[in-house]
């Protein structure tokens, strides 16, 4: 039993030195390798020291062994022969140089740093010589090189689009349809280019293409007319303050949108429309000038606000009344100007004590068609009254404050209503400017003392305005009066536009709070105008004929003028006109 037990005792002992036998063994060895890939480390180092690893390429160009300026020089060699060429539909082109740029330097960078880096699983790769491409890093090139380029070969390859058009020609909607076409895709042309370039490879490009699709199917186009004739007979008015821009039937028929979508007016359109009103309507703030003495008001100028308008608030809202002209049954559309108000530093109240603070009546009229005479005459007369002074209760006469009218004071002769003939007269052109006063008055909500209608309904006068709204003049016989029966003196300031045919009067004083109303004109008993007068005129070469006066149909109208204070009327009046039927007058020619 004890020497069994021993022996046991003697056995046991060897089974721990047996275990750890392989453990040894898997030691060293692991430790072997480490210390051999230490060892190849240092062995690649030492050889490669300032040379690119075995196996590198750059470009597909191998640059193993060498040092970085030996790899230089053969990459720029390989460069330096290579040519890159596109191909469409058979044709060729090679691209020139200087539309691929390399950055070679950093192209060197990234190759050589290969088998410098800390990571151990890099260099067993180098015993198997595996090879390891860099493409070339591209460098920006100037558009300006490739667009200068692409222009050589556009009219092989591209064929022009046109876009479809919708005008008025003689009164009526004409559409016509767009074609398609074809340009070259630059961005994937460039694209193409760099992936074949990078590893300076021979594949020729094939030059890609887009299609534009610019023709429109036979529903859009009748769509399109279908618009355009809505738009025939329809008013679309811009409004900032007292400034009324109407567009042309032309012009919105020229803001309709052509494209595939499905819109009706153009945006992009209407901004280049709204920015044009910009240039022409900002302002800046303007301050308030006063100058009065020996009794007279010698400089005026009312401040006023600076003006920016607002084009892409503008432009949205011009596009809303642009789609009601098309989709609802309304003749005429007014849009808001947006624009940002400035004030001025100096404003109108702060410069006179004589109670001028504001504007408180406006009153305009056109003169389309007057013959230069009458245009000078116009002009002569609204600087006679300008910057008049009324005192306060003062009655205001418009034959005093223009006074003689003649050849001697500076009038000349231009055509006139005069015994049912026009005729060539002194002045012609005064009644313009006291229409003009006339509905300035009105605005002012001052009381009007003495007004006469034309005979004749007069084209000048109805044009933005109604029938009746006028006042002639003949002195001594026929005045224009009113009152000036507000708290402080009010100023007459006119403004007068000859290239635009164009008079406006201003009144400025004190406002009161009193508001006036003119009823929309009343007209009836409508007649026609009789046949065509034609009047000899020895001014005029023999065989020319021109018209002076335009036909106007006979009618009775009238409107009333209404003026109120904090409940009170303070003047209640109907202004009656009874106009005969006139013809057009035409000046024959009888002159050598």
């Amino acid at each position: 039993m004890f020497m069994i037990s021993e022996m046991k005792k003697m056995k046991n002992p060897a089974t721990p030195s047996a275990a750890r036998g392989p453990g040894i063994i898997l030691a060293f060895f692991g430790l072997g390798t480490i210390l051999g890939l230490f060892l190849l480390v240092a062995v690649a180092r030492l050889s490669w020291h300032s040379k690119f690893y075995p196996g590198v390429t750059i470009a597909t160009v191998e640059v193993g062994g060498l040092t970085r300026e030996q790899a230089r020089v053969k990459i720029e060699n390989q460069i330096a022969d290579y040519q890159m060429s596109v191909s469409f539909n058979g044709v060729d082109w090679k691209i020139p140089k200087n539309l691929v740029g390399y950055d070679l330097e950093s192209s060197l960078n990234a190759g050589y740093r290969y088998g410098r880096r800390l990571r151990l699983v890099d260099y067993p790769l180098l015993l198997i010589n595996k090879r390891t491409n860099y493409p070339l890093q591209m460098k920006e090139v100037e558009a300006i090189r490739w667009d200068e380029w692409l222009q050589t070969i556009v009219p092989a390859i591209e064929i022009p689009a046109s876009e479809p058009s919708v005008f008025l020609e003689k009164n009526k909607i004409v559409v016509t349809n767009g074609s398609n076409g074809v340009i070259i895709d630059r961005d994937l042309l460039k694209q193409k280019v760099a992936m074949i370039a990078i590893n300076l490879e021979s594949d020729k490009v094939e030059i890609p293409t887009k299609n534009i699709d610019k023709q429109l199917n036979g529903e859009q186009l009748q769509q399109l007319t279908s618009y355009g004739n809505k738009l025939l007979e329809k008013n679309l008015v811009l409004v900032l303050d007292d400034e009324q821009i109407k567009l042309t039937t032309k012009e919105l028929i020229s803001l309709l949108y052509t494209g595939k979508d499905e819109e009706i007016f153009d945006s992009g359109l209407i901004l280049q429309y709204v920015e044009g009103l910009g240039e022409s309507l900002d302002r800046p703030p303007q301050d308030a000038k006063f100058e009065f003495s020996e009794g007279k008001v010698q400089e005026f100028a009312p401040g006023k606000d600076g003006v920016k308008v607002g084009e892409e608030q503008t432009a949205q809202v011009m596009k809303i009344g642009l789609i009601k002209l098309i989709t609802e049954e309304v003749k005429s559309e007014k849009v808001q100007i947006v624009v940002t108000l400035t004030p001025p530093l100096v404003t109108t109240d702060k410069v006179n004590e004589l109670g001028i603070r504001e504007r408180i009546g406006r009153g305009e009229s056109y003169y389309a068609h007057s013959i230069p005479n009458r245009i000078y005459n116009v002009g002569l007369v609204a600087s006679r009254i300008q910057s008049a002074l009324i005192l306060p209760g003062e009655e205001v006469s418009f034959n005093k404050l223009v006074g003689e009218v003649s050849g001697a004071t500076g009038y000349r002769s231009a055509y006139i209503i005069s015994g049912g003939r026009t005729i060539l007269g002194d002045g012609g052109g005064l009644c313009q400017v006291s229409t003009t006063m006339f509905r300035a008055a009105m605005a002012a909500g001052l009381p009007i003392l003495e007004r006469w209608a034309h005979s004749y309904r007069v084209s000048y006068y109805e044009l933005n305005s109604k029938p009746g709204v006028d006042a002639t003049v003949i002195a001594p016989s026929k005045d224009f009066r009113f009152k000036n029966d507000t708290p402080g003196h009010i100023l007459i300031q006119t403004i007068n536009d000859p290239k635009k045919l164009f008079l406006v009067i201003e009144i400025y004083g004190t406002s009161d709070g009193r508001v006036a109303t003119i009823s929309e004109p009343k007209v009836w008993g409508i007649s026609p105008p009789p046949p065509n007068i034609y009047q000899d005129d020895p001014s005029l070469p023999m065989g020319v004929t021109k018209q002076v006066d335009w036909s106007a149909w006979g009618a009775k109208a009238s409107f009333e003028y209404k003026v109120v204070r904090d409940g009170e009327t303070l003047e209640e009046k109907t202004f009656s006109s009874a106009y005969r039927p006139w013809a057009n007058v035409y000046l024959r020619g009888v002159g050598q």
